[in-house]
C-alpha cells in the first residue's frame, strides 16, 4: 500500500521550506587563476586614478564595490539581499536608489542564469508595478524641488518592486531560506546600534544627541519582534532557546522604549500580542503591561507618547498634541484628496506643499532645508497624488500580502507556519508606518520590509505549487482506479 496522500504532497514541496533543511545553492564556476591575476590589478588602477586625482573618494568606492557587488548578483544573487539587510542603513542610504535598481537588475539576472524568472501574478508586485506606472503617466506640474523630491521616491518605488522581485525568486528558486535572512537582519541591527553614534544617519548629527532615539527605534524594534517571536516559536519546531536571543530581546526592547518613538511602541506591543495568540501564554500581557507602564511612568517617555497628559480625543486642541500635529495636517491633505477626485492632483503635488500652505507658519512637518511636507500617511499620500486608484493599489497589495501570510502562518508543516510567522514583527512596523510616518521614504524599513513581502510571496508560490502536484497527482490516483 502507497504513501499516506500528504506525506507524498510534502515530499513534493521543497526541502528549503521542511524542516529549515539547506537549499541547494549552484554557482557559476570561475577560474580561480584569472580572478587572483586580475582583482589585485584593477584593484592597483582604481587606487592610481585616485591618488592621481581623476577620481574622488566616493567615484573610487564605487569603483572598487560596484563590480564586486555585481560578480556576487551573478554567481550569488541571494546574497546581495542580505548585504541590503546586513549593512548599517547609514551606508546603505548613502548608496543611491539607481545604483541599487543596477545591481537588483543585475541580481535577477543572476536568478535567471541559476534556474527561472518568475513574473506571475504571484510574485505579489504587481500593484506596485501599478502605482508606478500611475505616477510616471499622471505627473503633476511642480517647482524643481519637488519634481526632485517626487522622481527621487518615484525611484524607490521602482527599487522596492525589484527588491520584492528579488526575493520572491529566492524563494521560489530555493536559493534563500527564511532563517538566514533572519539572521543577516539581526546581524544587521546589531551592526548599526554598535555603529550609529559614530555615523551621520537615519536623521541625526551623531553621538551628542540620542543616537539611539527617533527613527532608529524603528530598526530596533524590528530586531526585537524578530528575536521574540524566534525564541519563543524556536521550541514548536526543535529550536533551542539562546542566550543570544535573550539578550538581543532586552537590548533592542530596551532601544525601542528609549526611541521616544510611537509606532515603534505600538510595534512591540503587537509583538507580544501576536505571540501571546500563537503559544497561548497569557503571561505575557503581564510583561507588556509592563512595557506600558514602563513607557508612560517615565517623563520623557510619557511625553513622547501621549503629549499634554491627556487622553480625551474628543478635543480638537488634544487631538493635535497626541498626534502631534498630524491630525491638522490629515484633514487639509483629505480634503485636497476629495476635491481632485477620482484621479487625484498628479505625482509630486504633496511635495508642491509648504508648511504655509497648511499650518500658516514655516517649519511644521518639514525635511531637510527644502521645507517640503511629508504627508506622514502613505495611504492618504497616494489618494491626494493618484487618486482612487492609486490609494486602491495600495489597498490591494496590502490585502494579498496579509491573504498570503495568513495561509502560511496557519499551514499544517509547523517549518512553513515559523517561517512565515518570524516575519510578522516587520509586517506589522511597516503597516504602522505606513499609517502614522511615510513608509515609502524611510528607506531602511522599506528595504526590510519589501524583501519580507517577497519571501512571504515566494512560500506562498512554492506551497500552493505543491499543492497543485499533490491535486495532480491524487487526480491521476483516481483515474488509475
Amino acid at each position: 500500500m502507497g504513501r499516506p496522500f500528504l506525506s507524498q504532497m510534502q515530499s513534493r514541496i521543497p526541502r528549503s521550506l521542511l524542516r529549515g533543511r539547506r537549499a541547494r545553492w549552484h554557482t557559476v564556476g570561475v577560474p580561480v587563476g584569472l580572478v587572483s591575476v586580475l582583482v589585485p590589478v584593477y584593484g592597483l588602477g582604481v587606487v592610481a586614478l585616485f591618488t592621481s586625482g581623476r577620481v574622488d573618494l566616493g567615484q573610487a568606492i564605487t569603483l572598487l564595490v560596484g563590480p564586486v557587488a555585481a560578480a556576487l548578483a551573478v554567481l550569488r544573487p541571494e546574497w546581495i539581499l542580505l548585504v541590503v539587510v546586513l549593512l548599517p542603513p547609514s551606508l546603505m542610504g548613502a548608496v543611491p536608489p539607481t545604483q541599487m535598481i543596477a545591481i537588483v537588475l543585475i541580481t535577477l539576472f543572476g536568478f535567471l542564469l541559476h534556474g527561472r524568472l518568475h513574473l506571475g501574478p504571484r510574485t505579489g508586485i504587481y500593484p506596485l508595478v501599478g502605482i508606478i506606472a500611475l505616477a510616471i503617466v499622471m505627473k503633476a506640474d511642480t517647482p524643481a524641488e519637488a519634481t526632485v523630491a517626487a522622481d527621487t521616491l518615484l525611484l524607490h518605488l521602482v527599487y522596492y518592486a525589484l527588491l520584492m522581485l528579488a526575493a520572491f525568486q529566492a524563494t521560489a528558486n530555493e536559493r534563500l531560506r527564511v532563517d538566514s535572512f533572519v539572521d543577516a537582519l539581526l546581524w544587521g541591527v546589531v551592526g548599526a546600534v554598535i555603529f550609529q553614534p559614530f555615523l551621520v544617519g537615519l536623521g541625526f548629527e551623531g553621538i551628542g544627541r540620542h543616537p539611539y532615539a527617533g527613527a532608529f527605534a524603528n530598526l530596533a524594534v524590528i530586531g526585537f519582534g524578530v528575536a521574540y517571536v524566534r525564541s519563543s516559536l524556536g521550541p514548536s519546531i526543535g529550536r533551542r532557546r539562546s542566550v543570544w536571543d535573550g539578550l538581543l530581546i532586552v537590548a533592542f526592547l530596551g532601544l525601542t522604549i528609549v526611541g521616544y518613538n510611537r509606532a515603534a511602541f505600538i510595534a512591540a506591543l503587537l509583538s507580544l500580542a501576536l505571540v501571546s495568540i500563537w503559544t497561548g501564554r497569557k503571561s505575557i500581557w503581564i510583561v507588556a503591561s509592563l512595557v506600558v507602564a514602563l513607557g508612560l511612568t517615565i517623563p520623557a517617555i510619557g511625553e513622547a507618547i501621549a503629549p499634554g497628559g491627556s487622553i480625551d480625543i474628543t478635543d480638537q486642541q488634544t487631538l493635535e498634541q497626541v498626534t502631534s500635529g498630524r491630525s491638522v495636517l490629515w484633514e487639509d491633505l483629505w480634503e485636497r484628496g476629495v476635491e481632485a477626485m477620482p484621479f487625484g492632483n498628479g505625482w509630486g503635488y504633496v511635495w508642491n506643499l509648504t508648511s504655509i500652505d497648511i499650518f500658516g507658519v514655516e517649519g511644521e512637518f518639514t525635511t531637510g532645508d527644502q521645507g517640503l511636507i511629508y504627508p506622514h500617511n502613505d495611504f492618504l499620500f497616494l489618494f491626494v497624488e493618484l487618486g482612487v486608484i492609486g490609494l486602491g493599489f495600495l489597498v490591494v497589495f496590502w490585502f494579498q500580502l496579509l491573504r498570503r501570510f495568513r495561509f502560511l502562518s496557519r499551514a499544517s508543516d509547523g517549518f512553513v507556519r515559523y517561517d512565515a510567522r518570524i516575519l510578522a514583527p516587520i509586517l506589522v512596523l511597516m503597516f504602522l508606518v505606513q499609517v502614522f510616518a511615510n513608509g515609502l521614504s524611510v528607506r531602511f524599513v522599506a528595504e526590510r520590509f519589501f524583501i519580507a513581502a517577497g519571501l512571504i510571496c515566494g512560500m506562498h508560490y512554492v506551497m500552493h505549487q505543491a499543492q497543485f502536484s499533490g491535486d495532480a497527482f491524487r487526480r491521476s490516483a483516481r483515474s488509475s482506479r
